[in-house]
């Protein structure tokens, strides 16, 4: 026997002499999988604290006073600059600008050494503050533009000052162009409250509406069923007005789809509706008038006049009209694009005084599902 074989024969184990063990090892068909344990974040049921909504809509941010903002900008990056120097200055000293003298000097060296320090200190000052004399613009105003403004001034205050006293100004009017709008007297017309708002950003504000119930009864349920919601899902909160032309009309209320294809009835009905009548003219703006299709059927859509449309006259049934003025209705009527959709507005909530409570429209709930499908 070899030496080699020999010492193999020495470590044998009884577990390879037996057969216990053999070569090469078996494979592993079953690999355990390690699974990793789940991160339960303790604060996950935590409400948030801060309001996350989005700030209302105001038409007059745009035109601020860029002047006083650009001003105050420069000043504060004037204030960080000086702050960056001063600290790259001490870096530089190391930390050692009073303490730069080995031996103490006498106190009338201090003295004269600080003085002269402070001289240097102005002067630079002074050479930077003639600079910027020399590089500004003059700030204030000539003498002919204060004249001017004070013979303006003194125009209307002649002017005004013949006009009668008023301690309390009397509420703004409603404005009714044509005089077949006017209430008759002991007719009570119900009134709706509907806010509009940019879909995912901030409200516009709400417009008020009066409602023709005594001439057009039907057509008013139609419009007062949609607003509330039905017990279906059906309604105009959540919908978008799909067409929008400044200074003409805008066009919403479509229940169904969203994009004024879709054609709504009410309960108990298996067709729409049809035209009612067709009393008023669209004679005056701010009318609300209900879409009547070429089969005589009135879907639920309606518009919001912005002038005068003859052209609506025997195609559309007008039921109510927008309580003006309002700076809202102001507002959109400026807003659109005749051949796109953007800015997207949708009625966001809807409100009216029924048995001297508040009832809110319910969520159109078909329009989400159908956009989800």
């Amino acid at each position: 026997m070899t030496l080699i074989g020999s010492i193999l024969k020495k470590v044998k184990s009884k577990d390879s002499v037996n057969g216990k063990y053999t070569s090469p090892p078996p494979e592993l068909t079953n690999i355990p999988k390690s699974r990793k344990r789940k991160s339960i974040n303790k604060y996950s049921h935590v409400k948030a604290m801060v309001d996350s909504a989005p700030p209302s809509y105001d038409a007059k941010r745009p035109y601020r006073d860029l002047q006083k903002w650009r001003r105050h900008a420069w000043q504060l990056a004037t204030e960080n600059t000086r702050l960056l120097m001063a600290i790259k200055l001490t870096q530089f000293n190391r930390g050692k600008v009073d303490s730069r003298w080995r031996e103490r000097l006498p106190a009338n060296k201090v003295y004269y050494e600080n003085r002269a320090l402070f001289l240097k200190e102005v002067q630079r000052e002074n050479k930077a503050i003639y600079k910027r004399i020399l590089k500004a613009s003059p700030q204030v105003s000539p003498t002919s533009m204060l004249q001017r403004d004070w013979a303006h001034n003194r125009r209307e205050i002649l002017m005004k000052a013949k006009n009668k006293f008023v301690l309390f100004p009397p509420e703004p009017k409603e404005i009714i162009e044509d005089a077949i709008f006017i209430k008759p007297p002991q007719v009570k017309r119900p009134r709706v409250y509907f806010t509009l708002r940019f879909r995912g950003g901030a409200s516009i504000g709400e417009l008020k509406a009066e409602l023709f119930e005594d001439i057009c009864p039907v057509t008013c349920r139609l419009f007062l069923d949609l607003l509330d919601g039905d017990e279906f899902g059906y309604g105009y909160v959540g919908t978008c007005f799909f067409r929008k032309v400044p200074e003409l009309f805008w066009s919403g209320g479509d229940v169904i789809h969203d994009n004024g294809f879709g054609c709504y009835a009410q309960r108990g009905c298996t067709v729409p509706i049809g035209a009612e009548n067709y009393h008023f003219p669209h004679s005056m703006p701010g009318l609300l008038s209900m879409r009547v299709t070429r089969d005589d059927e009135v879907c639920g859509i309606f518009n919001i006049t912005f002038k005068p449309l003859p052209q609506f006259d025997l195609r559309n049934v007008v039921f109510g009209r927008i309580i003006r003025p309002s700076k809202v209705y102001e507002t959109i009527r400026e807003l659109g694009n005749a051949l796109s959709t953007r800015p997207v507005v949708e009625l966001s909530s809807a409100r009216r005084f029924v048995d001297g409570k508040w009832r809110y429209g319910a969520k159109n709930t078909k329009v989400i599902c159908n956009n989800k499908k």
